[in-house]
């Protein structure tokens, strides 16, 4: 029988409550979880923010580190795996996983014995995202464990992502402006480079998508149907929602009605499953149609910290299949996310920069107040500096030029969408920001500027999709992800070498390119809380992309 005096606090592990959320019952004690130790890097990556030789470093002469590799130099050390399995047979739970390269040790076993053994009280809570599992107080962790777990996750499952319905609840019926071929032209993407001999991993935390979709999609717009390889994470697989039900939901999106649950459970987890099985389509439809030679695999998994945790750390280990881009249509506001899970995947992100994978993630589509009371909140994890931030913009054309691109801004149903961005409360202002202006952050050790880059998010100026055989158009930052990241397969491509971590380079070559800007920087509109200008900003960050441009100053032709 162990004390408390024989653990001890692991300081920001407490659990933050969705804003709403209410405790309704305590979880079953007998009913089986599984729980992830993570466990700390036998010898940490090096931090890559403050290193100069890398920004001024193209993607062709730089050295990243093979899978590998990163695990021999950079995995977990097999003593402190040993001890957590030592842990687990003592506590009488069963070791599901024990992998070096992801840091972790995967167990199963009762609530209540986790309970018991990391002091923690565990609820149901119930909250219009879903019924979910929730603890009391900080996580202790026993003195054995202390020297070397960096966190524990599983304890809760809290949906801790947003995404964003594609064009749901416009006012009128919206007809997409442009294929994706267009908009790959007028970004100006590079014409001898297609993505081929780079895969690209587009994570998703629910719903799924239809073949006969992708099939339909990809014939509309005459272009080869790309190569697409599920990987299903802690059980979560490609799971659309039934057929008729997303058909008649996307005919009510492309008819402009308004689209609302009837209130009840059921109601509310059908309308859920048909936007996430929209957020997937499009993610993959998207990603694959403006890089069409490359390997597409989806990375599904669970909508908690510990699923995401997986999801990336799947990605960061997976020999088989070696993305070098990562696409993140999901992510939640600052406020309602636990520091000691941020820094952990800031640690994940960092590992998957060491390898050479680029992480892009969407900025948020509820603009600067991201739909929380108080000050703006920027969105996590586009807030990660080892992210690429994605933000929005509404394009018009015409013919085969942009005739004028400024701030996503507009009215869904009576309510705003627009691109998120502003000032992290979580991560300082990295150096490659400090010669910027960015505004002052809303809390004391945040300061990093969110997002980093943009592209066409309005759904009144969108791409066709193809969802449950209804035409529809992309829209939001979650369309700009995949975008940004088909772009840095097709600049790979080009150069011949992965470009990994991009932000410093990014920002040192819109500084230095003022005659041959990469960027094409957007200077009007508003995110509710901020407003573009020239330079960075916090709506638009860097600009949208001149592709041909970029890949001359990465050190392609």
């Amino acid at each position: 029988m162990t004390t408390r005096n024989s653990h001890v606090p692991m300081p920001g592990s407490e659990y933050v409550p969705l804003v709403g959320s209410s405790a309704v019952s305590s979880v079953d004690p007998h009913s089986q979880i599984s729980v992830t130790i993570v466990v700390r890097s036998r010898r940490p990556a090096p931090e890559l923010h403050s290193d100069h030789e890398l920004a001024a470093r193209l993607p062709g002469q730089r050295q990243h580190l093979s899978r590998e590799e990163f695990e021999s130099r950079h995995g977990a050390h097999a003593d402190d795996l040993a001890a957590v399995g030592r842990f687990a047979r003592e506590h009488g739970f069963e070791v599901i996983e024990t992998s070096a390269v992801r840091h972790c040790v995967v167990l199963r076993g009762k609530a209540g014995d986790f309970g018991r053994v990391f002091r923690v009280e565990m609820k149901e809570y119930e909250h219009e995202r879903g019924r979910h599992r929730g603890t009391d107080g900080a996580i202790h962790i026993p003195k054995e464990l202390a020297g070397f777990v960096d966190a524990v996750l599983g304890l809760h499952d809290r949906p801790c992502a947003l995404r964003h319905l594609a064009g749901a609840g416009v006012k009128k019926a919206v007809r997409a402006r442009f294929l994706p071929n267009d908009v790959a032209r007028l970004y100006r993407f590079p014409r001898q480079a297609d993505g081929k001999g780079q895969c690209i991993g587009v994570i998703e935390l629910g719903g799924g998508y239809y073949k006969s979709d992708i099939e339909s999609f990809f014939a509309s717009i005459k272009m080869p149907l790309p190569k697409i390889t599920d990987v299903s994470v802690d059980g979560a697989k490609n799971a659309p929602e039934d057929r008729a039900s997303l058909t008649a939901f996307m005919n009510a999106v492309s008819s402009g009605k308004k689209i609302a649950p009837n209130g009840d459970a059921k109601s509310r987890r059908a309308l859920d499953s048909a936007m996430s099985t929209t957020e997937t389509t499009m993610d993959i439809e998207l990603v694959a149609a403006f890089a069409p030679g490359a390997h597409i695999v989806v990375y599904f998994a669970p909508n908690t910290e510990q699923g995401i945790y997986h999801a990336l750390t799947t990605a960061l280990a997976d020999k088989k299949n070696r993305p070098s881009v990562l696409s993140l249509s999901w992510g939640e506001p600052e406020p309602n996310v636990s520091p000691k899970y941020a820094a952990l995947i800031n640690e994940v992100l960092k590992n998957l920069a060491h390898v050479g994978v680029t992480v892009c993630v969407s900025s948020g589509d509820f603009g600067a107040h991201n739909g929380t009371p108080g000050k703006p909140s920027v969105n996590f994890p586009a807030s990660s500096p080892y992210a690429l931030g994605c933000g929005g913009t509404t394009l018009k054309a015409s013919g085969s030029e942009i005739e004028n691109e400024v701030v996503w801004n507009c009215v869904f149903d009576g309510m705003h969408g627009a691109t998120g961005g502003g000032v992290s409360r979580l991560f300082p202002r990295p150096p490659w920001q400090q010669d910027i202006d960015v505004p002052h952050p809303p809390a004391k050790g945040g300061g990093r500027g969110v997002p980093d880059v943009a592209a066409v998010a309005d759904p009144h100026t969108g791409c066709r999709i193809v969802v449950g055989g209804v035409e529809g158009v992309s829209s939001g930052t979650s369309a700009v992800a995949p975008l940004w990241a088909a772009l840095v397969a097709r600049l790979n491509h080009a150069i011949g070498a992965h470009s990994g971590y991009l932000n410093s380079l990014l920002y040192r070559l819109a500084k230095e390119s003022k005659e041959h800007e990469t960027f094409r920087a957007i200077t009007h509109g508003e995110n509710g809380a901020y407003r573009a200008g020239p330079g960075w900003n916090a709506c638009t960050g860097l600009g949208s992309p001149l592709g041909d441009r970029l890949l001359a100053a990465l050190g392609g032709k």
